[in-house]
């Protein structure tokens, strides 16, 4: 319909050019036209400064040059001399202008900028409309692409995708050309994802604590929306200092669960395409499920570690043990175990209580962690029966250990008002495959050379 009024207005003032131009920011852009120009380009933009249809848009006033006699450089949206000898500019408000030029002297007057003001007002009418459609077009598509981010978040949940197929359809609801997420790490926040660009240089890194956009985010708790061009994003790097991203718009939101910022999750523009201020409502909804996801995820990865532990000592549970200790016997690697058992727990239960049997195996546990060293692998079976796991050539030496378990059990012991020599413990050790290559026949061994030895 536009490009027809354009025919039309040609028609009507047996025009050179007829054009319409947008405002965007600084700048004018051709949304129709109807040239015998062949230096006329309808995709280039025309800056507002210093052109005539720029000075229409910024008086808001209509303009008629009837003998033009200036440089066509002030028309600007041509690029070689073309003989204009009369120039008619109408605004539409201060959102755009149509232009109008001919060949001929005194061709406008008020009657035909009358007649144009007319046209204006038809165009900009059916401007508004595109808007509208256009606009209710995009709520269609976002409501769209929140549906499928919700299948995805869904499926997200049950490990069918990764969050990097989630992020690619977020990024696409926000108009920005890349987003990330961060999780803060030890009070800094570290990025996590990375989809848009090449993200070799930005995953797992730290951002600078109150230095970069992304860390305020997390830092405040709170989103940041920062506009296009914000003197705010030409202060600060986005993630770290000589970054080599430039963004130009930033639509930040945090990831809270209850009270507790975690992560941070943001939108970046790095050129003349806005983030889409229409998705901020969808982005921030979808900020909050993510938070939800990640704490549901974080809860059971949490539950896992909980259930491969005991839950009095700290040792891991035998059956994870058994797991390491099968798969290093099928590889043929060397290593020794440790077998450390505290007996009559029946009678530490009855004279001491749960509590006070409960602090004695942590005591032997953190003995035995001493004793065996940082690289040794601690578990508990059940009642007071350890088992320790050592890599490689090396073997245990048992006298010290035997010596530190008497004492911390004895102490404990006296402690209760028990007497010494109610204290029991047993030490066995193997070495694969040295004292049997077969794994099961391997730990029968360590109950044939196990020392037993009351404490005195």
């Amino acid at each position: 319909m536009i490009d027809r009024l354009s025919q039309l207005i040609f028609n009507i003032y047996e025009a050179f050019t007829v054009a319409l131009y947008l405002r965007e920011r600084e700048s004018l852009s051709c949304v129709s036209s109807v040239t015998f120009a062949k230096s006329f380009d309808e995709k280039k933009s025309i800056p507002v400064e210093g052109t005539l249809p720029g000075w229409v848009i910024k008086h808001n006033a209509p303009l008629i040059i009837p003998n033009f006699d200036k440089d066509e450089e002030a028309l600007g949206y041509y690029g070689a001399r073309e003989g204009i000898k009369s120039f008619m500019g109408y605004p539409m408000d201060t959102k755009g202008v149509i232009i109008v030029d001919s060949k001929k002297k005194y061709v406008f007057t008020d009657k035909e900028k009358k007649i144009l003001g007319s046209f204006a007002t038809l165009i900009q009418e059916e401007i508004e409309q595109e808007r509208r459609a256009l606009s209710a077009e995009e709520t269609m598509e976002e409501l769209y692409a929140e549906r499928r981010i919700l299948s995805l978040l869904s499926a997200l949940n049950t490990a069918k995708i990764s969050t990097t197929d989630v992020l690619e359809e977020i990024l696409g609801l926000s108009g920005g050309t890349f987003c990330f997420i961060g999780m803060e790490k030890k009070g800094r926040l570290v990025i996590h994802d990375v989809v848009g660009i090449e993200n070799g240089d930005a995953i797992k890194k730290e951002c600078h604590g109150g230095e970069s956009i992304a860390s305020v985010v997390l830092e405040g708790g709170r989103e940041l929306l920062l506009p296009h061009g914000s003197a705010y994003l030409r202060e600060k790097p986005l993630f770290f200092p000589n970054e080599p991203v430039r963004a130009r718009q930033f639509f930040g939101f945090p990831l809270i669960t209850e009270d507790t910022t975690f992560g941070v999750i943001g939108f970046v523009s790095l050129n003349e395409a806005e983030l889409k201020e229409s998705a901020i409502g969808a982005l921030r909804n979808l900020s909050s499920l993510l938070s939800l996801y990640f704490t549901a995820r974080w809860m059971r990865e949490h539950l896992d570690r909980i259930r491969d532990f005991d839950p009095v000592t700290g040792a891991v549970q035998f059956p994870v043990f058994l797991d390491v200790v099968e798969t290093m016997a099928r590889k043929k690697q060397r290593f020794s175990v440790l077998s450390v058992k505290l007996g009559n727990m029946i009678l530490y239960n009855r004279k001491m209580g749960a509590e006070g049997t409960n602090d004695l195996l942590r005591k032997v546990c953190q003995v035995i962690r001493y004793c065996a060293g940082g690289n040794a692998f601690v578990a508990r079976k059940s009642g007071g029966r350890f088992f320790v796991l050592l890599k490689g050539g090396e073997t245990f030496e048992t006298r010290n250990m035997m010596k530190l378990l008497y004492h911390a059990v004895g102490r404990s012991l006296a402690e209760q008002g028990l007497s010494a020599g109610a204290g029991v413990v047993e030490l066995g050790t193997v070495s694969f495959p040295d004292d049997s290559p077969d794994l099961w026949e391997l730990f029968d061994r360590i109950e044939e050379k196990k020392i037993r030895k009351f404490i005195e």
